[in-house]
């Protein structure tokens, strides 16, 4: 092999390996932003990026209720279970035949009613040692 054809397979060679490294450098990147599944990636819808050392914005305090324990997209409900999409990740929350559901304006509503998509704030008690948020009062939040 030429002197020439040796420099050129190394100039390739070095391109490839840099190309390999900026790949795994995104990916890295991205699975840290959004996590391996595909789920991580819209759990709770697009969400402004808080600035660096700013508290995150307190979660809506509804009269009569005081501040909810959980504010999340709900992502499935099935055998009591309600599955929410939070900006801190999945989380499940137990219902019971005493779960109430509520609008915003005061309007009561069945367990039912809920979809896929809603935004709900869960008010409750901790149940398992604190293990588990067992919901009282779900209320069916507006959409933005």
């Amino acid at each position: 092999m030429s002197k020439g054809h040796k420099l050129m397979l190394g100039v390739g060679a070095a391109l490839i390996v840099g190309m390999l490294l900026v790949a795994a450098f995104s990916l890295g990147v991205y699975v840290g932003e959004h996590g391996w599944t595909w789920q991580g990636v819209s759990l709770a819808g697009p969400q402004p990026r808080p600035r660096p050392g700013a508290a995150p914005p307190p979660p809506p305090n509804l009269p009569g209720l005081g501040q909810p324990d959980l504010v999340g997209r709900v992502r499935g409900i099935e055998e009591g279970r309600l599955s929410l999409a939070t900006p801190d990740g999945p989380r499940v929350v137990e219902t019971t035949g005493q779960t109430r559901v509520r609008t915003v304006e005061g309007g009561e509503r069945s367990l039912d009613a809920l979809q896929p998509g809603d935004l709900v704030a869960v008010f409750g008690h901790r149940s398992d040692g604190g293990q588990t948020l067992v919901a009282d009062v779900v209320v069916l939040l507006p959409r933005r």
